[in-house]
């Protein structure tokens, strides 16, 4: 896996895969100091590919993934928030066309985080072109909650947003501290008809949950963008109840830590 600093390029190279961008929700500034990855998954496991850590404005000092480099397939980049609530920030995404650019932002708080295909950042042409003939300014521009919820447990709700709905049909799968792993789908109103984790069940540490999106959308008749959502949290305060909210669409979905 090769080190971005120690190939210093412009984000904005022509040839330029996969960026990102991180931005601090909390303070409204880019963040700054965070180690990004990229890795390839496959069959047989998952290749890393590079890392590299945002400099002052967010951004990294050169693309994390090439079109020379690139293939397609299944991609995640982690981000590191050392000791935050997520703990380390798994984005899953599928690489159809290798020749075209990916940009992708994570706007990150305390408690919650969005990511989205972005567009790629500007690319100011080497020059002007000239003016159209007669063209003159503007021209060419065109004019129910599940059994107990008030209890200290685990509960997920997954919208729809491209729909304005329930995710129903959606399967995710859950890992808890202890190693213990529970599979569920979602009901109509995008909930699942029992508790991720029941009342008293909590324990304090690190908990995942996978989104299956890729196979969501595809009972849709639609492709999603990025193929799974992982949601790691910490719970430090299991008396507290822990509600984690999804909203997803075909190229984008955001979580939050739910009340």
């Amino acid at each position: 896996m090769n080190n971005l600093s120690d190939t210093p390029r412009d984000l904005h190279a022509e040839d330029a895969c996969v960026t990102t961008h991180v931005l601090d929700l909390e303070k409204g500034v880019p963040l700054a100091g965070m180690e990004v990855s990229i890795s390839r998954l496959s069959p047989g496991g998952e290749e890393p590919l590079m890392r590299a850590v945002t400099n002052g404005n967010g951004r990294l000092a050169a693309p994390l993934l090439t079109t020379a480099a690139a293939q397609a397939g299944t991609h995640v980049i982690a981000f590191d928030t050392a000791n935050g609530f997520f703990g380390r920030i798994r984005v899953e995404f599928d690489i159809a066309d290798p020749a075209r650019h990916h940009h992708v932002p994570l706007i990150l708080s305390p408690f919650g985080f969005s990511t989205y295909r972005g567009a790629p950042p500007h690319r100011p042409p080497a020059a002007a072109p000239p003016p159209r003939e007669g063209a003159g300014p503007g021209a060419g521009v065109a004019s129910g909650a599940p059994p107990g919820s008030l209890g200290p447990g685990l509960t997920v709700h997954v919208i729809d947003m491209a729909r304005g709905t329930g995710a129903g049909g959606m399967a995710l799968d859950l890992t808890c501290p202890s190693s213990a792993t529970g599979s569920f789908v979602t009901n109509a109103e995008g909930r699942t008809a029992d508790w991720l984790v029941g009342p008293g069940g909590l324990e304090p540490g690190g908990y995942e949950i996978r989104f299956d999106l890729a196979g969501y959308f595809a009972a849709l008749g639609t492709r999603s963008f990025f193929t799974r959502a992982h949601v790691g949290f910490r719970v430090t305060d299991a008396s507290r109840h822990h509600h984690i909210p999804l909203l997803v669409a075909p190229a984008g979905y955001s979580c939050y830590r739910g009340s």
